[in-house]
């Protein structure tokens, strides 16, 4: 079961990605140009909705009340999207690296963090 649901947490994640990273790139290079940390507040934001709908009906198919989960995955998701901003703004002030390659090393630690907090504490499953 842990790899069923493994293997569907990274089919919605790379979907989720590919949404976010067209959203982060479309805002830091256009709308809010050069802001990394806006940017990926937005992009992150846009992610958080097409996830909790694939991972609650598709991935871990929760039997918790859905307000329940709801709270508790936007608590969760919020968490990350502090931390992945904060890291992002960091990375642009700070490191002398390309934007894309930071941003693919930030979701990454990112989407490790969001499987084992997601799995054990919001679907419980």
């Amino acid at each position: 079961m842990l790899h069923m649901q493994l293997s569907k947490f990274v089919v919605v994640g790379i979907s989720n990605s590919i949404i976010s990273y067209l959203v982060f790139i479309i805002t830091f290079n256009s709308l809010l140009i050069g802001n990394a940390f806006a940017s990926q507040a937005i992009s992150y934001s846009a992610g958080i909705l097409w996830s909790f709908f694939w991972n609650e009906k598709w991935t871990f198919s929760s039997e918790r009340r859905k307000s329940i989960l709801l709270i508790s995955f936007f608590f969760l998701q919020i968490t990350l999207l502090v931390l992945s901003s904060l890291m992002m703004g960091f990375a642009e002030k700070y490191l002398d690296c390309n934007i894309t390659l930071m941003w693919f090393l930030v979701m990454g630690f990112i989407t490790v963090i969001n499987f084992i907090l997601s799995k054990t504490l919001v679907f419980k499953s």
